[in-house]
């Protein structure tokens, strides 16, 4: 898989052009981009969305809250209680290997077998990259978050300031045989520099790319399905 789109905001309204994006994997937001008095409402959509996904032949995935807040540990009861379950989950800020196989504790049953795409977005979890990475045999994928890792680091969200962070994911990534994913590309509306930053991340040994813009899957795609 090359292009992960996210849909953001818990709307419905958003699915119809997610799923006639082009992207190899779609997950719906359950966490940071819903306001808390849409929590409820969005995990209400969830069947819907997994429905509409399958429908349109796409891999459909869920963006959990941290196991670490109240959220999380709705979206894990869920999951649990879910009729159908999502083909992937997309963990947020994760910071160490207990927290992924406490999380192999608690996703038993019809959850046992969810792969795991795991962000990496603090300064605690780009040091604990490379146990992170190994931490269970779900984990298909590390992506890295560059918007929260910046504010964490009180750096700016420019290509150097983070290059190092970003080496060390797609490092730890590629070497324990795992899928590594870029951040998305901002400004959304430049879709020849998003072409030219994902030439540049691809050159570095990452997989593909994130994005929250169905316009982008179809560049990302593009540049990803050509070897280097």
């Amino acid at each position: 898989m090359s292009s992960k789109l996210l849909i953001t905001g818990g709307d419905a309204a958003a699915f119809a052009a997610a799923f006639a994006s082009g992207a190899t994997s779609i997950a719906l937001d359950l966490e940071d981009t819903v306001p808390d008095d849409r929590k409820a409402a969005t995990r209400a959509l969830v069947p819907d969305f997994l429905g509409q996904g399958r429908a349109a032949g796409c891999h459909v995935g869920l963006r959990i809250s941290p196991l670490s807040t109240r959220d999380g540990i709705e979206d894990i009861r869920l999951l649990l209680d879910a009729a159908v379950q999502p083909d992937s989950l997309v963990l947020t800020k994760v910071e160490s290997a207990a927290e992924l196989r406490l999380l192999d504790e608690l996703l038993g049953g019809p959850c046992a077998a969810l792969p795991l795409n795991v962000i990496i977005e603090t300064p605690r979890a780009i040091a604990a990259v490379e146990e992170i990475a190994r931490a269970s045999r779900r984990v298909e994928a590390l992506s890295f978050g560059g918007k929260d890792l910046s504010k964490a680091l009180g750096a700016m969200r420019a290509w150097e300031p983070l290059f190092h962070a970003r080496a060390m994911v797609v490092n730890a990534a590629r070497g324990a045989g795992l899928g590594a994913y870029d951040e998305p590309f901002h400004p959304r509306d430049d879709l020849e520099g998003l072409r030219q930053n994902c030439l540049r991340v691809q050159a570095m040994g990452f997989t593909g790319k994130s994005t929250t813009d169905p316009r982008h899957p179809a560049v990302i795609n593009a540049v990803f399905a050509r070897p280097l």
